[in-house]
């Protein structure tokens, strides 16, 4: 994950917002590495002829019952054209009605051509995400330094969340890195 050969996203699927763990977003050359992105901004990035079958695996799974999603697609990355991705996750978390809200996994850099990026995007918020508040992605609970500022009860909070979260993920972690390290023999 350090090197950025492996991502983490967590989509939130109502808000229309992902984050991506900042060595990912930094491999693919864009800025705010610890920032949420409209999910808009990444649909835009993926090749077009790729699009409809990548969200059409997402719908099959968060809709449609799938055990989980999966799909391989190009993905723009800022400044070195398209990169061959390969993306895995599952829903998390689901509302009353039962509708997918929040969904977590991992995505690796399939491309065999090395990662060159040419410029960034300009800072600042990205259109929608201006002013949207957002629970605690998982690599910022991955991060969280308990202080006194913060209290015993969000520090608890705070560690049954990334608890919960890092069990639901760890098998998706563990298919991906052997998916990689298969890649690279």
């Amino acid at each position: 994950m350090e090197e950025g050969d492996l991502g983490i996203w967590d989509l939130r699927l109502e808000l229309e917002t992902v984050h991506y763990s900042p060595q990912w977003k930094q491999r693919l050359g864009f800025p705010e590495p610890h920032s949420a992105d409209s999910t808009h901004f990444w649909r835009c990035r993926v090749h077009p002829e790729d699009l409809q079958p990548m969200l059409a695996a997402i719908r099959a799974h968060a809709v449609d019952g799938q055990p989980g999603y999966e799909a391989s697609f190009r993905l723009r990355s800022n400044g070195s054209g398209y990169r061959r991705v390969h993306s895995r996750g599952r829903v998390i978390e689901r509302n009353a009605e039962g509708r997918a809200v929040r969904m977590v996994g991992t995505m690796i850099d399939l491309t065999e051509r090395p990662f060159s990026p040419r410029g960034g995007l300009p800072e600042g918020a990205r259109g929608l995400m201006e002013g949207v508040p957002l629970d605690l992605p998982l690599h910022r609970l991955l991060s969280f330094e308990h202080s006194a500022a913060h209290g015993e009860d969000l520090a608890r909070q705070i560690a049954a969340e990334r608890d919960r979260l890092l069990g639901l993920v760890a098998d998706l972690l563990q298919d991906s890195v052997a998916q990689l390290e298969g890649l690279r023999c």
